[in-house]
């Protein structure tokens, strides 16, 4: 009881020590004895904070206050993304929550192509410590950035033909693999190997818990997302009223909210989901699948079905509906005893629970967590395999001179489920562009949104200490609380920059011109901030996909829109 004490104490004055002390044989909460088992990183708040004192973690880290934290410097972030954050209300002693970002340069050894850049965003929300999510954060853009490199061949741009430089064509292969494909596929192996990584250093580090992982990377002129977990991405846009002359309404802007702007002008506001939460609940097909495939899973302590009620002995040899693995419909089957034990997913929504112990299905760690009761191992249900969502923001069709960049690209708000827990996606939309709107011209304005979004979300304290929405009295989210505010469109002018500098490059490679050290110089220079040409685009057929499928009719309603009217 004492150590246990002494550990508590120790945690609070400094998290680190209290880790590297933990007496030998103590239990994590994943029930794992720990040897004195250090930490791999020191705990801290995202670098772009700037929060370098232990005073600073501490104040940052007070449940009573839940003080919202945002950079002191906005230009720490690029494209003056918004970040912002709140510590729970005392369900952790510290905040789980972590973010990232990274701007990295791929070059060729050839030196014949011009650099790559990309950049890169995370978010990772920690459960049961803190210790896979800050792991995540710092280590998960170096994995990226090797996948991305493994692939580079086939990622640069077609040279001219009087280049001595051959690089694999997607003609060798036996199948067409088109550069989206191989994006996709080194965030897909870079998830994997992160789980990799925490699962080997588990017995090298206290790297507790797991933790939800969602990433951003901008790359080619392009915004893939990819999640595992229930953090969410959605896109906030808005159309111009003026540029939906027609009467014909696209499903997306159905019961969309009308905002007055500025200029009285009137838009439709409307989200579009880049992720899809991962929880017990949304994955209870697969999960039963992989428990009706491997019986071995449950420990003979579990069944693989669901049913339409209940299971009661007292109905033993009657019929009950029942469905299992990827059955869509229902069926019915004799009530025996062995369907009296407890199925592998219990509850609904939020929840939901796999094997009556964890909330989320997806994401990075927890490979010593065991089911509450039983003892049995959870991780063979849990998957870092994510989702990808991704955008040619080459397609989308905006009007110049109606300053709505914001709306036409959106701005993606990438955030931790304490803030989805109260709020929805529509209501994120509008709080974006209401806020938007007060700070037109004002270089924090992302921040701004950010802030907003996280102080709504967290609400108020009452006289009871418990924390209430402000607008409805409702109960406020206790958990942590992460966001960011990207403004996409900030991303595609520096992509135009980039492209416009690699075409000019490329026409004096073509015409044999040697390009002078000036010329060199002042290409390098733009490699820091911008995006990338690809040559010809060859490949690229395919505007906007969600998991492999075209998601683009907005896109496509806006263009039928304008040649309705250029006929007429």
């Amino acid at each position: 009881m004492f150590n246990r004490l002494k550990n508590r104490v120790l945690t609070v004055v400094s998290p680190e020590v209290a880790m590297i002390q933990a007496p030998q044989g103590h239990p994590d909460h994943h029930g794992k004895g720990h040897q004195r088992l250090p930490d791999k990183f020191t705990y801290a708040r995202p670098c772009f904070l700037q929060l370098s004192s232990h005073d600073e973690l501490k104040a940052s880290a007070d449940h009573n206050v839940r003080p919202i934290i945002v950079p002191r410097d906005i230009s720490a972030l690029p494209w003056t993304t918004g970040y912002a954050e709140c510590v729970n209300s005392g369900k952790s002693e510290w905040n789980e929550d972590q973010a990232a970002f990274q701007r990295q340069i791929l070059s060729h050894p050839s030196k014949q192509f011009p650099d790559l850049p990309y950049t890169y965003f995370g978010i990772f929300d920690g459960h049961a410590g803190y210790g896979a999510a800050l792991a995540a954060a710092n280590q998960f853009h170096h994995i990226l950035h090797e996948k991305l490199v493994d692939v580079l061949d086939l990622l640069m741009p077609r040279l001219p033909a009087t280049s001595e430089t051959v690089l694999p064509h997607s003609l060798l292969f036996h199948r067409s693999v088109s550069k989206d494909e191989l994006i996709i596929g080194a965030l897909e192996s870079a998830f994997a190997e992160m789980d990799a990584v925490l699962a080997e250093d588990r017995n090298k580090y206290r790297n507790a818990g797991g933790c939800t992982a969602l990433a951003a990377l901008f790359i080619f002129g392009k915004m893939f997302v990819a999640n595992a977990g229930d953090s969410r991405a959605v896109l906030c846009q808005r159309v111009s009223t003026d540029l939906l002359k027609a009467q014909i309404v696209p499903h997306e802007l159905k019961g969309a909210q009308i905002e007055t702007g500025e200029e009285n002008k009137t838009f439709r506001i409307f989200p579009i989901p880049f992720s899809h939460d991962h929880t017990p609940d949304t994955e209870r097909s697969r999960l039963l699948s992989t428990a009706k495939l491997n019986p071995s899973f449950m420990g003979g302590e579990y069944i693989a079905m669901e049913y339409a009620k209940k299971p009661m002995t007292k109905d033993l040899g009657t019929r009950i509906l029942y469905r299992q693995g990827t059955m869509k419909g229902w069926a019915y089957k004799t009530l025996t005893r062995e369907d009296l034990k407890m199925p592998i997913v219990t509850g609904e929504g939020k929840r939901s629970r796999l094997l009556g112990t964890i909330g989320v299905t997806r994401g990075f760690g927890d490979h010593d967590l065991r089911a509450i009761g039983s003892n049995q191992p959870i991780k063979p249900f849990l998957s870092p395999h994510p989702e990808v969502t991704y955008r040619d923001l080459t397609k989308v069709i905006s009007i110049p001179g109606d300053d709505n960049e914001d709306g036409d690209y959106g701005i993606l708000v990438m955030a931790t489920d304490g803030l989805w827990d109260v709020a929805d996606s529509e209501t994120v939309s509008r709080t974006v562009f209401q806020t938007l709107g007060k700070y037109p011209t004002e270089k924090h304005r992302y921040t701004m949104v950010a802030q907003e979004l996280v102080a709504k979300s967290r609400g108020r304290v009452n006289e009871s200490g418990h924390w209430r929405l402000a607008d409805s009295k409702a109960a406020a989210t206790v958990d942590d609380i992460s966001v960011l505010v990207i403004p996409v469109y900030q991303y595609y002018v520096e992509f135009l920059e980039w492209e416009k500098a690699c075409f000019e490059r490329e026409r004096a490679q073509e015409a044999k011109i040697p390009l002078t050290d000036t010329d060199t110089e002042e290409s390098s220079n733009d490699v820091d901030l911008n995006g990338f040409f690809e040559n010809g685009k060859e490949e690229e057929t395919v505007q906007e996909h969600t998991n492999g499928q075209t998601i683009d009719k907005l896109d496509t309603f806006v263009e039928e829109a304008i040649e309705a009217q250029s006929t007429t």
